[in-house]
């Protein structure tokens, strides 16, 4: 008797999955290069085009089986320009970016960079972040960044490590914990913080790294944004400077990182601490904190930092509302493909409470829920004060993520 035949949804996450499930029916060599990338759909978002420009994109997209959404008012010329919403499989974005090269106006460029931006969604390649002698394969796993707050008013752990035998007590438990990283910083940015002088952050954070960097030899990261600091905690034994402006809080910051051929983790933040929850509010949260971050590699790479030593980070809590907050882990994914490694820092954070009701000291589930998730969307690096359990939970997440059914 022949069996009944039971169809099935498969959950094809990345185009290796396409071509997993491909090679496991037996499809050919080259049916699996043909096939994997009409597998998978993708959603390209154009920004303010030109009617022309939009015409003639929405025009090739369909000529190739894909779709394009424009503003309603584009064909009675009822607006001067219009987003464009690209719909298609990879396969199709690939064949839209070689006619884009033949077309007119600015048009070959853009393809060039929807170009780029396939390469990096497709790429799976393991990433390694070099942060001077120190190389750190967070392609192959998440890292844990273990924060070291010696401040008198940190949200969390404020004045709970000034001394230098409890600050290196602390740095020492969070390695044997499995910290990858440890991050130093002596400057809280809280939200309504007021910057301390330049002399007390020195004062606060050099004795501190230089006694890490006697005890340990692995990578230290120095979470300031003024380039003195930076510079005299690189030559203590940092090899990480984590900016929460993004390179623009000093202009020579980004030439004392490539100096030390240190990496750098470039933050988005709206405002400042003083003012950064004051009524934060986007028209594209998320369109802009990309063009922020891909400026901010750019400020990188012009004053020499390379690519190997660049991570970027959306920001959680640096002016944005607990909705912005959850908004981000959500579409963390939209960052991948800036082809940096995403470092995520959620720890005990306000939203966390808003949305739990909870203090600080009871926000550890909350933590661990969303450094999950942030593993879940794509973060390579996470930062946070409970390294231990956050640790189990994202290897826990990755093996739930690679282990092929």
């Amino acid at each position: 008797m022949k069996s009944v035949l039971s169809p099935r949804i498969l959950l094809v996450s990345s185009l290796s999955d396409a071509a997993r499930e491909m090679e496991r029916i037996a499809v050919s060599p080259g049916g699996v290069r043909a096939m994997a990338g009409k597998s998978r759909s993708l959603v390209v978002k154009i920004v303010d085009a030109d009617i022309p420009t939009a015409h003639v994109i929405k025009q090739q997209m369909l000529s190739i089986g894909g779709d394009a959404a424009v503003a309603k008012d584009v064909l009675t010329h009822g607006v001067d320009s219009t987003d464009v919403l690209l719909m298609g499989t990879h396969t199709q974005l690939r064949e839209l970016t070689r006619k884009m090269a033949w077309q007119p106006f600015d048009i070959p460029a853009l393809g060039e960079r929807i170009a780029e931006i396939l390469d990096a969604v497709e790429s799976e390649r393991p990433a390694v972040l070099h942060a001077r002698k120190h190389e750190l394969a967070v392609g192959e796993r998440v890292h844990i960044m273990g924060i070291l707050n010696v401040t008198p008013d940190s949200f969390s752990d404020g004045n709970n490590y000034l001394e230098r035998g409890e600050a290196l007590a602390r740095a020492k438990e969070m390695v044997a914990e499995g910290a990858d990283i440890i991050d130093v910083g002596g400057q809280s940015s809280r939200p309504g913080s007021d910057p301390i002088s330049e002399d007390e952050e020195l004062k606060r954070v050099i004795p501190i790294v230089s006694a890490i960097a006697e005890d340990w030899d692995g990578p230290i990261s120095i979470d300031t944004y003024r380039s003195k600091v930076a510079d005299k905690a690189l030559d203590a034994g940092a090899s990480i400077v984590n900016d929460i402006t993004g390179l623009t809080g000093d202009p020579e910051m980004a030439h004392v990182v490539a100096r030390h051929e240190a990496a750098c983790v470039l933050m988005h933040m709206q405002g400042t601490p003083a003012d950064m929850q004051h009524k934060p509010s986007y028209d594209d949260l998320m369109g802009e904190i990309a063009f922020f971050l891909t400026e901010a590699i750019k400020r990188a790479g012009d004053a020499g930092i390379r690519d190997d030593r660049i991570a970027i980070d959306p920001g959680i809590g640096f002016g944005k509302t607990s909705k912005h907050n959850l908004a981000i882990l959500r579409h963390l994914p939209e960052l991948a493909v800036l082809g940096k490694p995403v470092l995520v820092g959620p720890s005990r954070k306000a939203f966390i409470g808003s949305v739990l009701d909870l203090p600080v000291e009871e926000r550890l589930e909350g933590t661990l829920a969303t450094a999950a998730y942030a593993v879940a969307q794509g973060a390579r690096i996470l930062r946070v004060h409970d390294v231990a359990p956050v640790l189990r939970a994202s290897k826990m997440v990755e093996a739930c993520l690679n282990t092929p059914a």
